[in-house]
């Protein structure tokens, strides 16, 4: 059933002489400058989330058709089955589709786009979250979040449509609307932020969002465009949240 279903995947910075210094003397280290601390820790909740993106791709990959065609009626999300399952209070298989389809992509070029876009804007992102013993699952529980806000989104556009979606860029569109946020909190006193952030985002909406839209209608590429919207909106909201736990950890 699901090999007759479209698939919509989520696709789309002095010059004077130098001081002789006495024999008697040894010369003065300079001090060095202290690092980012965006670069003097790792970003253990983007790796987490790389590896479990990887491992459920190798995963669907190797089995047979027809044990795909089952993750895929079980876990990619379809507004119809999805409004189905609510009706009729089917909790369980409602929230496997709506976590579920983020882990599934449509190849492996699918994959790899995604998985770049969250090693370019997940370890920023996940910086301004505060970085603490819990910061790790806060970074993930904010990239879940942020996928079920574009997995709704999507059958919020498409009600009823039998067709359905796979693949992390809804949640990943949240976490550039996180970098977002984070570039203007970790930036430097003084430094100006809102004109390249407001820049960065028209540009990001207008690829993901207007050009993927555009990409769906002429049948160029099933982009779900309705994801990358859902899950930025998502990301736009929520990371202030996310941040302010982060905060409230340290002062404690």
């Amino acid at each position: 059933m699901a090999q007759d279903i479209s698939l919509y995947r989520e696709d789309a910075l002095s010059g004077g002489q130098p001081e002789s210094v006495p024999p008697s003397q040894e010369p003065k280290m300079s001090p060095q400058k202290p690092r980012e601390p965006i670069f003097n820790q790792k970003p253990m909740g983007v790796a987490t989330l790389i590896g479990i993106i990887i491992i459920a791709h190798l995963a669907f990959s190797i089995q047979n058709p027809a044990t795909q065609a089952t993750a895929l009626a079980t876990f990619a999300l379809s507004p119809s089955q999805f409004s189905y399952d609510i009706s009729t209070g089917n909790w369980i298989s409602a929230l496997a589709m709506l976590f579920g389809y983020q882990f599934l992509h449509g190849g492996t070029l699918h994959l790899v786009m995604n998985l770049a876009m969250l090693l370019q804007a997940g370890p920023i992102a996940e910086a301004g979250l505060r970085r603490n013993q819990d910061s790790t699952i806060r970074f993930v529980v904010f990239f879940l979040l942020c996928g079920v806000g574009g997995g709704l989104a999507f059958c919020a556009f498409n009600p009823g449509a039998e067709s359905f979606t796979i693949g992390a860029s809804g949640a990943i569109s949240g976490v550039f609307a996180g970098f977002l946020w984070a570039a203007i909190g970790l930036a430097r006193p003084g430094q100006a932020m809102l004109k390249p952030v407001l820049a960065s985002a028209a540009v990001f909406l207008l690829i993901n969002v207007g050009l993927a839209g555009l990409a769906r209608v002429f049948n160029f590429l099933p982009i779900a465009w309705e994801s990358h919207l859902g899950g930025f909106i998502a990301g736009l909201i929520l990371y202030p949240l996310f941040a302010r736990l982060g905060r409230r950890r340290e002062a404690v």
